[in-house]
């Protein structure tokens, strides 16, 4: 964009319109280009204050990514998905029981009289 500026300053009486209109076609695909296209800036400096809006989100897009990338390489983690986490966890229950030949209270005197 600063080169772009840098141009349009060489250039004398210059249509505000044409500049947004060269400025929208030479654009790569994505969120700025499609908020130029559904409402073009009104005047050159409009253009550059939305330009540097959507400069500050990539950046601190990219910072953002750049710190969970870190912390993945150093095997940090913020939160542990819920299948991962399933999969170390033992099972909360049993599934199956065996059923027992002898009442709970015979079982119970046995047990007792072992200790």
């Amino acid at each position: 964009m600063q080169r772009f500026v840098e141009a349009v300053h060489e250039v004398p009486h210059v249509n505000h319109e044409l500049l947004a209109s060269i400025v929208q076609q030479n654009l790569r695909s994505g969120r700025f280009k499609e908020s130029i296209a559904g409402k073009p800036p009104a005047t050159m400096e409009d253009l550059l204050m939305r330009s540097q809006k959507y400069i500050r989100i990539e950046e601190s897009n990219a910072l953002t990514l750049s710190q969970s990338a870190k912390r993945k390489d150093r095997g940090e983690e913020k939160e542990p998905k819920k299948k991962e986490e399933r999969k170390h966890l033992p099972p909360t229950g049993f599934t199956l029981y065996t059923p027992l030949n002898a009442p709970r209270e015979e079982i119970l005197v046995l047990a007792e009289n072992k200790v």
